[in-house]
């Protein structure tokens, strides 16, 4: 059939592009199954061996072509009435002759055979175009079914997809809201805990100025604990050492010697130091026998341990002499001067007279310095105990049995 337009090629629009890829081939899909619909919708049945609708377009393409047809056959029915009238008429026309309308007619014949011709071979054309458009109208049919069911498809996806993105909506605006409600409480809050925080950096402060006032007492405190703990870590370090009492400026120790050999109680001596307001410290002693070191370090609290160190290194080296003299004053009439190191033995008519020297018992010894008499001084030369290194002891036991107003018989 000519002047008939080919139906457009469908394709299949993708489904997954993007958001306007996708809502373009959508449109496209919607258009181009109209334009299918149009065309498959029949005007009416031509003919009655018809059991199908022509589309609107091929109908209109056969009214064209037959009214052509019926157009020129007018026009040769026109020519032959024409010349049908002529023919009547024309009474005076009596020259012509038979055979030149018999040929005028043969001819009118022939031009009417060949347009016959020609319309034959126009409806040939058209019966054999018509399975080739019965087959691309099948065609359409079942490529627009499948658009149809695609585009149904694409529809269902879409309002699922678009109900979940409702549903994602609603759970997005139910999160917030609850964030907000909880951003407001979170504001609540932090305002409460900002004035309690503003309350308490105010007792802060107030505590801050008590424990300052505090911290000026403690030091003061601190300063007195720390000279007794200084005494009581020194005190702890010496042996034989025991404090009697304690106070802010004075102290009262008992050193006690080891035991002695031939002493079954060991010799004690109490001591009494006293700190001054200007930090120097002062000795007392109860026991007149003692004798003080020379290189005592008296004088501020800092040289506190050096003086007991000392105290207690002279003690340890006159306790045993020391126990001896008082052991000895129990059963003798005895002075004893510490500073001289001289022990004075009173008899009834004679005074003896004796140097310890230093160290004694260990490595010093006991001399005899001098008898004193009624009569004067007697040699001490040829006086002196058995013992081979006599101690006081020996010493005072030898003098008491000598009477030195008789000549000595050696």
């Amino acid at each position: 059939m000519q002047g008939r337009e080919e139906v457009p090629r469908m394709d299949r629009p993708s489904l997954d592009g993007g958001v306007g890829g996708t809502m373009k081939a959508e449109a496209t899909a919607v258009e181009l199954l109209a334009q299918i619909k149009d065309v498959l919708t029949y005007e009416g049945q031509t003919t009655s061996e018809m059991k199908f609708e022509l589309p609107a377009q091929v109908l209109a393409e056969h009214a064209v072509n037959t009214r052509k047809t019926q157009k020129l056959m007018y026009t040769q029915l026109q020519v032959l009435k024409f010349l049908l009238d002529f023919l009547d008429s024309a009474p005076c026309v009596q020259d012509a002759s038979d055979s030149a309308v018999r040929k005028e007619m043969e001819e009118a014949k022939k031009q009417w055979k060949a347009l016959k011709a020609d319309y034959q071979q126009q409806v040939e054309a058209i019966k054999g175009a018509v399975p080739q458009i019965l087959a691309k109208q099948e065609e359409v049919r079942s490529r627009a079914l499948l658009l149809e069911e695609a585009l149904q498809r694409y529809q269902a996806k879409k309002e699922e997809v678009e109900e979940k993105a409702r549903s994602a909506q609603k759970r997005h605006l139910k999160e917030q809201e609850l964030l907000r409600e909880r951003q407001q409480q979170l504001e609540r809050q932090v305002a409460e805990l900002q004035d309690r925080l503003q309350e308490q950096r105010k007792e802060l402060e107030c505590l801050q100025g008590e424990v300052g006032e505090q911290e000026s007492q403690a030091r003061i405190w601190r300063e007195k604990m720390q000279r007794v703990s200084d005494f009581r870590g020194l005190l702890e370090t010496l042996q034989g050492v025991k404090v009697i009492c304690v106070s802010e400026n004075d102290m009262e120790v008992e050193l006690t010697s080891h035991p002695q050999p031939g002493i079954s109680v060991p010799h004690c001596l109490k001591l009494h130091l006293h700190w001054g307001e200007d930090g120097n410290v002062t000795l007392q002693s109860d026991s007149p026998s003692f004798l003080l070191p020379v290189v005592l370090p008296l004088g501020t609290c800092s040289t506190i341990k050096g003086v007991l160190l000392e105290l207690q290194h002279s003690y340890s080296h006159q306790a045993q002499l020391l126990a001896e003299i008082e052991l000895l004053k129990n059963c003798f009439a005895i002075d004893w001067q510490p500073e001289k190191r001289l022990l004075s033995y009173l008899k009834p008519s004679s005074t003896c007279s004796l140097y310890v020297e230093s160290g004694y018992p260990t490595s010093g010894q006991v001399r005899l310095l001098s008898i004193k008499t009624q009569h004067g001084t007697t040699d001490v030369t040829s006086y002196k105990p058995p013992q081979e290194k006599p101690s006081l002891q020996n010493w005072l036991v030898y003098l008491s049995t000598m009477d030195f107003n008789t000549p000595f018989l050696a």
